[in-house]
């Protein structure tokens, strides 16, 4: 039945392709009497068409074929109405679609549910550009376009179905993404090519293109650099590098051309110089400590005066009694005293008076200390990398740790001073942000060799702008000591009580402030800065070098160097030579008038090193090199085959050094430096 469906389906779609009208009869005439699978008639079939042509007519046939065949098709069952259902929509998209290319080279297109073979061909007719699609290319489109370019609308119909095309010397081939995968594959030029990292490292580079690799794509590196310096205590002779690699980091990257030039392109992004922070914290700590006391002794006796009882004085500052005579201890004795002015520290004012027995003593001290502290560390540090500073002391003290077996003993060390410890974090912003930890410390060892320590410390994470100081940190603290001894009782009575106490009252001001101020290092006014530093440093070491004593044997062969420098620009290379030895002979270290008096007298000063070793590699490489050796411009001996001495050749237009007699070594009327 199915193939009978389909014979008749085709005869209607022929005929309503002609634009005539389809009757069942004819359509039975025209596909001849239907047989089923064993080539007999089926009957079922004339059965269903000779239904339909004694049915009773209502109404007029309808004049559209596809209805016609709908009512023909209706009387063969579900499965076959089905088939003729698929076929007839097929065919009438066929019929309703338009693709549409105007002059202007833009694509009108109207399709629904056409197979992507004949979108294909009928975009191919109406632009005339040559279309050819795989074996695999399968799929329907239904798309309604308006306006858009030839490229626009093949992109869109392709990228429905999951689907691609390379154009290729006027050809467009349309494949599926597989095929097309494939074919970059067989196409794909492998190449490799070594890229130098000036400050990225290549283990960091290689984890930044890696995204950037095909699938067959490759990245070598060059060994990962050392890290980290030994000091403090770290051996000696301790890592020194070994044969590792010296030179920059690099990247050798194995495939296609354009994954290389993209990999090209973003090193060119990454790999840029690191910008530099400057670094400076102010930490001001200032004390007040103000200690105010006042205290009153007054010693009397009754019976006995300070005579008697053999009292001493120094100076009146104070009473020491002896013992009371033996004559006197059967007459009525008393004393009566008070011993609170020894609460009172030495120093300030003391006042005393004596009379007979009576002695009255007073001490007064007010003391103030104050003490500031300014820290004013600096630091340069790249971007993210951690910077630390310190200037102080380290004190060494021994730790103990006891198991069961043994007593380990290990040297700790105490570091005080002035600390800064920070990492900066640069954004793009003009802002920097700040992970920082400045130290102002003090302390020391005790008695007991245990460590103890005064600090000013804060630790933060701060954000600042570019050139600006901002407050991180700061203490204020004020303790105020009441102290007071006295007689009791006597002590409270007002006015009087004065002479039965002392009073020492204690003041403790502490403030602290912690600034910091941050710079992003530009470039030339840093070096400039710099350059300006470098030349106060040499001026502070030429200013401690002239406080010497004139008559030090480094005074004198500066000056008689610098006397050396003046007779030569004179013309006066007689003594300029002296002045140059005299140098030498007060300081034989003296370079530059070493090198002064070899160019006066255009021969280097020589002495032989007496040495069986010193020379024993240059003399091997002169024998290979077959030459006489001279060194250090020493004379080539005799047995050299009278080769000239290696001395320095006279500069152009020099002559030697001449003296009143002409002679080079002549003395002359050299005098000393500057008398002339």
């Amino acid at each position: 039945m199915s193939k009978h469906l389909v014979a008749s389906m085709t005869a209607l779609l022929i005929f309503a392709g002609a634009g005539g009208a389809v009757s069942a009869d004819d359509a039975r005439s025209e596909t001849g009497p239907a047989v089923d699978a064993s080539g007999a008639p089926s009957a079922d079939l004339d059965g269903a068409v000779s239904s339909v042509d004694a049915a009773p007519t209502t109404s007029a046939p309808p004049r559209d074929p596809f209805e016609q065949l709908d009512q023909v098709m209706r009387r063969f069952g579900a499965s076959g109405a089905d088939e003729a259902t698929g076929a007839r929509s097929a065919a009438k998209s066929k019929r309703n679609a338009t693709v549409k290319v105007n002059t202007a080279r833009r694509v009108e297109m109207h399709v629904a549910e056409m197979p992507i073979a004949d979108v294909l061909r009928m975009l191919s007719e109406e632009s005339r550009r040559n279309i050819l699609a795989s074996k695999a290319v399968t799929g329907t489109v239904t798309a309604n376009l308006y306006d858009a370019t030839f490229e626009e609308a093949l992109d869109a119909v392709l990228r429905m179905n999951n689907l691609g095309f390379v154009e290729r010397d006027g050809f467009i081939f349309v494949h599926t993404q597989e095929e097309l995968g494939e074919i970059r594959k067989a196409e794909r030029r492998v190449e490799s090519r070594v890229f130098r990292l000036k400050y990225l490292t290549a283990v960091d580079a290689k984890t930044l293109i890696a995204p950037l690799l095909t699938d067959a794509g490759k990245i070598a590196t060059t060994p990962a650099a050392g890290k980290g310096l030994e000091s403090g205590g770290g051996k000696s002779g301790g890592d020194g590098g070994g044969n590792d690699l010296s030179s920059e980091d690099s990247l050798v990257v194995t495939d296609d051309s354009a994954a290389i030039e993209r990999i090209a392109t973003a090193l060119v992004e990454l790999d840029v110089r690191p910008r530099q922070v400057l670094i400076e914290a102010t930490i001001l700590r200032a004390t007040l400590n103000e200690d105010t006391a006042l205290g009153i002794d007054f010693t009397t006796l009754g019976g006995v005066d300070f005579a008697e009882v053999g009292g001493t004085s120094p100076a009146a500052q104070a009473i020491v009694t002896g013992a009371t005579p033996a004559n006197e201890l059967e007459n009525t004795t008393f004393t009566v005293r008070t011993d609170v002015r020894g609460a009172v520290p030495n120093g300030g004012l003391t006042f005393g008076i004596i009379k007979n027995n009576v002695g009255v003593f007073l001490r007064a001290l007010e003391q103030v200390a104050d003490t500031s502290v300014i820290a004013n560390p600096k630091v340069l540090a790249l971007n993210k990398q951690r910077g630390e500073v310190i200037v102080g002391r380290r004190d060494g003290y021994f730790t103990t740790t006891v198991t069961e077996t043994a007593a380990i003993q290990t040297v700790e060390f105490l570091e005080t001073g002035t600390q800064l410890v920070f990492r900066p974090y640069i954004l793009d912003d003009e802002h920097i942000r700040m992970e920082i930890h400045p130290k102002d410390s003090t302390g020391g060892l005790s008695a007991a060799n245990l460590p103890f320590e005064q600090t000013t410390e804060v630790t933060t994470n701060v954000l600042l702008r570019d050139g600006h100081t901002i407050l991180i940190g700061g203490l204020f603290r004020e303790v105020t000591t009441a102290t007071r001894g006295q007689v009791p009782g006597l002590g409270n009575i007002p006015i009087a009580g004065a002479l039965f106490r002392t009073t020492n009252d204690n003041t403790v001001r502490e403030e602290v402030i912690i600034l910091l101020t941050v710079r992003v290092v530009k470039g030339e006014p840093e070096e400039r800065e710099g350059a300006l530093l470098a030349q106060q440093v040499e001026r502070y070491r030429i200013g401690l070098r002239r406080g010497l004593q004139n008559w030090s044997r480094e005074r004198l062969a500066q000056a008689h160097y610098r006397w050396a420098l003046e007779h030569l620009a004179a013309g006066r290379t007689n003594r300029a030579l002296w002045d140059a030895q005299m140098a030498v002979h007060n300081a034989p270290r003296f370079l530059p008038a070493q090198e002064l008096i070899d160019e006066l007298r255009r021969r280097r000063i020589w002495d032989e090193d007496a040495s069986a070793v010193r020379l024993h590699i240059q003399r091997m490489i002169a024998a290979d090199q077959g030459l006489q050796l001279a060194p250090f411009g020493r004379p080539t001996p005799a047995s050299g085959g009278g080769a000239k001495t290696d001395e320095p050749a006279a500069p152009d237009g020099a002559t030697a050094p001449q003296g009143e007699s002409g002679d080079a070594d002549s003395k002359g009327d050299a005098a000393p430096g500057g008398a002339s």
